[in-house]
Order: structure tokens, then C-alpha cells, then sequence
């Protein structure tokens, strides 16, 4: 590398990993996903961008893949020409540009797939299978060590179905989603085709549930089986969830709730109901938040599950966030994050309910009027501050002062400057000493110098000293 020009540090990570389209459309297809996966990362290593991962070990753990399957991802690669394997203890791989590949290296004894080539071509009577197509089924029975007529009979029935403009790739994806499904053998695939053949009435049903008249196409009986074979559902389900698509997105939206369901591993109509409903409470719960605070819901999927169904999970009942919602329109916040702050305030103060949140308000009204009594008793017309609300939480709650000796205090510094100081210093004095009640506090103010008295044992201390005695600033909370 030029000394001259580099990439900065962070160049691969936000840089791109370029492929060539030829890959894309000639061997990703009929590849397994483990040896595209394994490919990708090696075209991202040649960049040389991370050099941490420099061994088929590291990428091995990278990829959370044993060493094994690594080395059997790029043996395949090895055999179609778009790698070289230069040492194979340790491995080292050169990769080939797929334009350069100079075709496979794969070879097969002469007269293999004489009678695999005649039956497949016999399939497509009106056009001519390329050498390219035949070497893709070539490897793909290999690779996958099937029997040559599994993928005959899968390729009838794919035609069967979609005619003769069905490709290579289809019919071999196909049979890669039938194999998965443990389907090995030719008798298991007819088998498999006379189950899907018995399925007609049942399909005929579906299509009625999705406001359809035409018979299903050749996808969607392959759709059908995945859901009943592959995710196990059942034909009520099936036809339950069908009804909430009627004119509704049709196969395609019954094709998303199922996928959706499955990974949620709801396979009931209780357990589909069930969710349903709760996801539309939540729903119309995150648009009604919206609505209060004076916002438009564009997607209230993701406001829910980023924000919405948190609050409810903590405890929270649904008219306690509408009222919260209300205060932050009031209060001029216009985003859920905004809130946020609100919930998680009420979550500490312990207020999950309508009512409890009322009772808080209340109360906090309530101090707030006392605390406009201290400050008129200090002479002052002035409205209450957030600063005043702090200095009488100090003085109430954390050193225990009654309302009517707080007042009292502030009636010792009337007319004074800085008034709410002078009644913060008369009552920390009136601590040091003791003074908990109106009686005690009325005859130490008649003392001559008794807010400023110096106590016997006043003396200095090192920092070693302060530290232990009074601890580490950052702990304390800020008043």
C-alpha cells in the first residue's frame, strides 16, 4: 500500500464489499447459505480492512460456524473455480474474479448423467436445456448426494404447474426447500405430490376464506404446504387467519401473519386471538397518547414496541399514560421520548394509576401552597420556583422540620436579602443543635447569637479525613 494515499482507520467500516452480479445470478442460486455466507466474509477479508481475522479459525468464530464447515464451504468454492485453496494446513485462499473463473473443474465420469439429461430435456419439449443449466443440476445432486431421479420428478411437477418457463434456479430452489424437508428419495416425493394433489378440496376452501373464485396456482399450494409441513399449522388455523385477509392483501398478507405467528410461536386460534387483540389495544393506545399530546402516529408499530408496551410491562394502566399524555401537552413536550421522562418520574414516585398520578398532583399543589406561606412569611410577593420546591424538600423531608417551624424561620428573616438562604441557614443551625419543635426553636432564636453559635468541638480535618467522613460528591443527588 502507497504511503502516499490510504484509507482512514474506519474506511471498511463504513465502505461497501462490491459483487459481481455474475456470482449473484450463476452461483449464488444453487449454493448452500453457509458456503454464500462463507464467501462474502472471505471477498470482505480480501479488502483487507480487518485484520484481526486473519486465519480460517478466526472467521470459523466470527461467523459462529465449526472450522469444519469453513474448510467445506471453500472446497466447494474450490471446485467452480472462484477461489484457489494455495495451503490447506493452514488454509489459505486466493480468490478468482467470476469473470475469470474459466468455468468448473468438477468432473464427472463419462456417461453419468446420460439418462438423467434425456428424461429432463423430455420435460421441456419446446426449447433446448443450455450445458450451463444441465451443470447446475450436475452439482446440485452431487453437493447434496440425492438420487438423480428426485430431481426428474421434482422438475415434472414444477413444470407440471408453472410450464415450460419454469428455470433451473425455481426447480432447484424447490428441491432444496423439499430436502430440508427431509424429502431424500423419489418414493418420498411421490409421497409428498400426492399429499399436495389430496389437498385440493381444502385449498378450494382457502381460496373461498380470501374472497377468491380461481383455482390456486402452482406457488401457492407450495405456499400452503410450507405453512401445514414446514411451520405446523393446522387447516382451522389456516383458514382463521385467512378470514382477516379477505380483500385484505389476499395470499401474500396470509403468508406474513403466518410467518409472523410462527415466529412468535402462536399456533392456536386462542393464542392468534389473543395477540391480535392485544396488539390492537395497543394500537389504538398509541394513537390516543399521540392524539393528546397534539401529534400525528405515522407508525404506531414502532412507537409501541419502542415505547408504549414498556410502560404497560412496568405497570402502568392505559388511562394513567392518556393523562400523562395530557400533562406533556400542556407542558409543550411533542415527542414520546419527551415522556418518557414523565413515566419514568412517575415510575419512581410510584404512580402507575389515573388516580394515584391525581393524588401526586395534589400534593404536590398542596406543598406548593405552603411553601408560598414561607415565602410571603419572608416578607415577598414572589411566585414558587423549582429551587424553593428543592429547599423545602431538604428542610421537610430530609431533616424532619415541621411545616409551623419552617415558618417560623421564615418569619426570622423577613425583609432580609436573600431570604430563603437565611431561612436555610436558621434551620441547618437549628439541627446541629437539636431543635426539632416550635417551643425549642423560639428559645434558641431569643439567644443572643444563637444562629451562629461556635460549637467546642470546631477544629480542621485533612482531606483523607473529609473523604471518609462525607463521601464522594458524584453519589449525591442535586437539589
Amino acid at each position: 500500500m502507497s504511503s502516499f494515499c490510504a484509507f482512514s482507520a474506519r474506511w471498511g467500516l463504513n465502505g461497501f464489499c462490491a459483487v459481481d452480479n455474475k456470482f449473484v445470478t450463476e452461483w449464488l442460486p444453487e449454493a448452500k447459505g453457509d458456503y454464500v455466507k462463507v464467501y462474502l466474509f472471505g471477498l470482505y477479508l480480501c479488502s483487507g480492512q480487518d485484520e484481526s481475522i486473519n486465519s480460517a479459525q478466526a472467521m470459523a468464530e466470527y461467523l459462529s460456524m465449526p472450522l469444519s464447515a469453513v474448510e467445506q464451504a471453500f472446497d466447494y468454492w474450490k471446485e467452480t473455480g472462484l477461489v484457489t485453496v494455495t495451503s490447506t494446513s493452514p488454509l489459505a485462499v486466493v480468490y478468482n474474479h467470476p469473470r475469470e473463473a474459466g468455468g468448473r473443474v468438477r468432473k464427472f465420469k463419462a456417461g453419468r448423467f446420460t439418462d438423467f439429461n434425456a428424461q429432463l430435456q423430455a420435460l421441456y419439449p419446446h426449447r433446448m436445456i443450455t450445458p450451463t443449466e444441465y451443470e447446475r443440476y450436475y452439482d446440485f445432486i452431487s453437493s447434496n448426494k440425492v438420487p438423480d431421479e428426485l430431481i426428474v420428478m421434482i422438475a415434472a411437477y414444477c413444470i407440471g404447474g408453472k410450464g415450460e418457463s419454469v428455470n433451473w434456479s425455481y426447480i432447484l430452489t424447490c428441491a432444496r426447500d423439499w430436502i430440508n424437508q427431509g424429502i431424500r428419495t423419489p418414493e418420498q416425493a411421490e409421497e409428498k405430490i400426492r399429499q399436495m394433489e389430496e389437498n385440493s378440496d381444502k385449498l378450494r376452501k382457502l381460496m373461498a376464506a380470501l374472497g377468491r373464485k380461481g383455482a390456486p396456482d402452482f406457488d401457492e399450494k407450495q405456499a400452503y404446504m410450507k405453512w401445514k409441513e414446514s411451520w405446523g399449522f393446522t387447516d382451522e388455523v389456516i383458514l382463521h387467519v385467512a378470514a382477516s385477509c379477505k380483500s385484505k392483501g389476499g395470499m401474500n398478507k396470509l403468508d406474513s401473519l403466518l410467518d409472523m405467528y410462527f415466529r412468535l410461536s402462536l399456533f392456536t386460534t386462542e393464542e392468534i386471538d389473543a395477540y391480535s387483540e392485544n396488539r390492537r389495544k395497543l394500537r389504538t393506545l398509541t394513537r390516543d397518547i399521540y392524539k393528546r399530546m397534539g401529534l400525528w402516529c405515522e407508525n404506531p408499530d414502532q412507537a409501541a414496541e419502542v415505547y408504549v408496551s414498556p410502560w404497560l410491562s412496568k405497570g402502568f394502566e392505559r388511562e394513567a399514560l392518556l393523562k400523562i399524555a395530557d400533562q406533556c401537552f400542556i407542558r409543550g413536550v411533542k415527542t414520546l421520548e419527551g415522556m418518557n421522562a414523565t413515566v419514568n418520574k412517575m415510575l419512581k414516585e410510584g404512580c402507575l394509576s389515573a388516580g394515584a398520578i391525581d393524588d401526586y398532583l395534589a400534593s404536590c399543589a398542596a406543598r406548593d401552597e405552603i411553601i408560598a406561606k414561607v415565602i410571603a412569611a419572608t416578607g415577598s410577593s414572589r411566585t414558587v420556583t423549582m429551587n424553593d420546591r428543592d429547599l423545602y424538600a431538604v428542610w421537610a423531608d430530609n431533616w424532619g422540620f415541621s411545616d409551623e417551624v419552617i415558618l417560623y424561620a421564615a418569619s426570622l428573616a423577613q425583609g432580609r436579602a436573600h431570604a430563603m438562604s437565611q431561612v436555610g441557614n436558621t434551620l441547618a443551625s437549628w439541627k446541629r443543635q437539636n431543635v426539632t419543635t416550635l417551643e425549642q426553636a423560639k428559645k434558641t432564636s431569643e439567644t443572643p447569637g444563637g444562629t451562629t453559635k461556635h460549637f467546642a468541638n470546631e477544629r480542621t480535618y485533612t482531606k483523607q479525613q473529609l473523604d471518609a467522613f462525607l463521601g464522594n460528591p458524584d453519589d449525591f443527588d442535586s437539589l
